[in-house]
């Protein structure tokens, strides 16, 4: 019951003082990110059956190098920009030069660097895939500042009608060059063509626009604060990424392919189970700070809440990525199943590590975090490479034993920032984790009983079982849960 009156008096103050632009941020965000991943997903279902493995394995090859390169000036430098600071012209404008300079010096390495990454993996169309990618890293750069502008001002609805028009576009283009028999380029012209909408609507949205009034402070402040941030989410893609270009390296495309729908299946399910909460608790954070308030109060109530979602979600992909699998993309991808099953373990990692980075960004504290992360992806690259000649279901696990091993330091780390103790923290996650755990064997016990019937009737057996142990046991080891849903369906 303590824990119960404290999420609720938590949640209650934040609601109060931020009310329905929080609230609505989150149902904003959640709609945008469901229809978003729906149509994505739709998309990648069809070019799945239409491209093959080897299509995907050379493209999450190729595209691991892009993907840093966009994480590395999507949501790093501009983040200052949500910040308790107030915002200047001149602070913008820094950030937004500073990001210009980063994607067009790293858009024009990955050019160059195009013929050695050919040679790396002993596939000449991997460097030309490259540089068709390539253009994304400055696209996403020009828009980096607009976006922030838009989350710190809480205008979630724009940004979620951005991120399903672009989803749109880019999946009629995918699949249109797909059916014209352009192969694995569909994927390039897929993703550029939905970026560049992405741009177009969110210059549409904000009234700014950058000039060159800068200041040596300012960009000395940025600076500053970015060099961690940039740290931070240099390990975060390098940590995901590594494996499928380790893959692909040492056991060629089609393993890569396995991989990357595995984990393209995986990062969808956080999306749509952590992503709204997850964008939203961050200026939530730094406007909690801004009005002198307690932000660990509430990262007490959003880690309940990402426990209680993502946990149910995850333990049963493990237990049904088979049927999923089949159903979505085709009885070719079966030998990806052990792989989704063991990643499905990732994506409950993932989701609360998430949550925690969110936090220490919106504390200006990711120094250590960085550490951290940094730390890990050494340790996962001697795992994988270790465990290569095993095959790609071992080398998965030996991936996750890494991020599961340093998760309590992660703990630690947010525990010195929150003023919170660790205990407390991670035993927030017991509950939903032993509920998920115990669903999980319902769900293999039904799936025992149904034996060899078609995978639609196993799924739906397998999901509506889930639901329903999973909610019985909520309701007796959960309660404190529901009050946080309560108090914030209260002022939806």
């Amino acid at each position: 019951m303590p824990a119960v009156s404290c999420g609720s008096r938590a949640v209650g103050r934040i609601l109060m003082s931020r009310g329905r632009r929080f609230t609505s941020g989150v149902a904003w965000m959640s709609v945008g990110v469901w229809a978003e991943q729906a149509f994505n997903f739709i998309i990648i279902a069809i070019l799945a059956r239409l491209l093959g493995a080897e299509a995907f394995g050379l493209v999450a090859m190729a595209a691991a190098f892009v993907l840093f390169s966009e994480f590395l000036v999507r949501e790093t430098i501009s983040e200052i920009l949500l910040t308790h600071d107030t915002l200047t012209p001149e602070r913008m404008n820094s950030v937004f030069w500073l990001l210009a300079l980063l994607g067009a010096g790293l858009t024009a390495l990955i050019i160059l660097g195009s013929g050695p990454v050919s040679g790396f993996y002993d596939e000449p169309i991997a460097g030309q895939l490259l540089i068709g990618l390539s253009p994304t890293v400055l696209m996403i750069s020009l828009t980096a500042v607009p976006v922030a502008l838009l989350r710190r001002e809480m205008r979630f609805r724009v940004l979620a009608l951005r991120a399903v028009l672009g989803a749109i576009i880019g999946g009629i283009v995918g699949i249109g060059m797909a059916l014209a028999d352009y192969g694995v380029w569909s994927l390039v012209g897929q993703r550029v063509v939905m970026t560049a909408t992405n741009i177009v609507m969110a210059w549409g949205a904000v009234s700014w626009r950058p000039s060159f009034h800068v200041s040596g402070h300012q960009i000395r402040q940025v600076l500053h604060f970015s060099h961690r941030i940039i740290g931070l989410r240099a390990a975060e893609l390098v940590a995901v990424q590594s494996p499928a270009v380790l893959i692909g390296a040492m056991l060629g495309p089609v393993s890569a392919g396995y991989y990357a729908i595995a984990w393209r299946v995986v990062e969808t399910a956080s999306f749509l189970t952590i992503t709204p909460l997850r964008m939203v608790s961050q200026p939530a954070f730094t406007a909690v700070t801004r009005g002198g308030g307690k932000a660990s109060e509430m990262l007490l109530d959003v880690m309940r809440l990402t426990g209680f979602v993502t946990f149910p979600a995850f333990a049963g992909l493990a237990v049904l990525s088979e049927p999923v699998l089949v159903l979505l993309f085709g009885q070719k991808w079966i030998p990806a199943a052990p792989v989704l099953s063991l990643m499905s373990v990732f994506g409950m990692y993932l989701c609360t590590e998430r949550v925690q980075q969110t936090f220490c960004l919106a504390s200006g504290q990711p120094g250590r975090l960085a550490v951290l992360s940094w730390i890990e992806v050494v340790l996962a690259a001697i795992a994988i490479t270790i465990a290569v000649p095993y095959g790609v279901p071992v080398v998965t696990a030996a991936f996750i034993a890494v991020f599961l091993i340093m998760w309590p330091f992660k703990f630690a780390n947010l525990a010195a920032i929150s003023g919170q103790p660790a205990v407390r923290l991670a035993l927030l996650h017991a509950p939903p984790l032993i509920s998920a755990g115990i669903m999980a064997a319902g769900v293999v016990g039904c799936l025992a009983v149904l034996g060899d019937q078609a995978n639609i009737a196993r799924l739906g057996v397998g999901i509506a079982a889930g639901v329903v142990v999973y909610t019985c046991l909520a309701f007796v080891m959960m309660r404190d849960r529901f009050a946080v849903l309560k108090a914030l369906a209260a002022r939806v």
